[in-house]
């Protein structure tokens, strides 16, 4: 994937992770677009850091969101691993999977 377009999908994910005006569908893919950990080490440390903060921004409206995308998709159905938390608003929600939100101190 070329530079410019990991620095895309991290600025698309950081305006959805705030935007309840779109469709649940929209959201979806939003969740979709933040499946960049597998890219995280070809991301630049401003890349890093800025899906840091769009991490921490979705899991500041985890419940809206959680909400918001639970229109038209059943979290509990997800099938993806844990580790991906994002798929799995529902859990963030109620508290039974904890995040913590790590960057190398080198990186910040």
């Amino acid at each position: 994937m070329r530079k410019h377009n990991i620095s895309q999908i991290i600025n698309f994910y950081g305006m959805d992770a705030n935007d309840f005006e779109v469709s649940a569908f929209e959201s979806i893919n939003m969740l979709h677009s933040r499946t960049l950990h597998n890219l995280h080490s070809q991301m630049t440390t401003e890349e890093q850091n800025k899906l840091l903060l769009f991490d921490i921004q979705l899991l500041l409206n985890a419940k809206e969101m959680y909400d918001h995308i639970s229109q038209m998709y059943d979290f509990s159905l997800s099938t993806e691993p844990l580790k991906p938390w994002w798929w799995h608003l529902d859990k963030v929600v109620r508290g039974e999977r904890n995040i913590q939100i790590k960057h190398a101190p080198s990186e910040i």
